[in-house]
């Protein structure tokens, strides 16, 4: 079986069977991992690389944004929110400044923030690191479209 056909499948799997909690995990390493190719392309000199990478991070953002439950989540959707705001704000001048010291930041601030998410998902064991946790930087671009927009953080 193809390789990456089968790491397909799996992710597949994982995002059908997450949480709600799970699938917002879901997309922070989705997201990271996007920063983490956008890190990449700037070394390679790679704009289009680069632009790529960004591009599927400002979707992925618009996503978490989205799920927000404005009416219901009280001053944690108003952060979230924000965060996501401030996110949005500093990857597009890491882009538009072609700086990856930025990048690192975010990438930094979003393990924070998914690490919490990961502590507070009622169907996850608190047992070490998930295989999405390791496995984030092999992440695909065709993951995001599997992730519906039918639930909410």
């Amino acid at each position: 079986m193809n390789p990456g056909r089968t790491d397909l499948s799996y992710r597949r799997g994982a995002v059908e069977n997450a949480s709600p909690v799970g699938l917002v995990v879901i997309l922070y390493d989705l997201l990271i991992n996007d920063l983490r190719e956008a890190v990449e392309a700037i070394a390679k000199k790679n704009v289009e690389e680069r632009s790529k990478a960004i591009k599927h991070a400002f979707l992925v953002l618009q996503q978490l944004e989205g799920s927000l439950d404005r009416d219901n989540g009280g001053e944690a959707a108003r952060n979230l929110s924000s965060f996501y705001a401030v996110m949005r704000a500093r990857i597009f001048e890491a882009h538009t400044k072609v700086n990856a010291e930025i990048l690192h930041e975010q990438v930094t601030l979003l393990l924070d923030v998914r690490q919490a998410w990961e502590k507070v998902d009622p169907a996850k064991p608190l047992s070490g690191p998930s295989p999405a946790a390791e496995s984030c930087t092999q992440a695909s671009t065709t993951e995001a479209d599997q992730v519906g927009a039918s639930w909410t953080a």
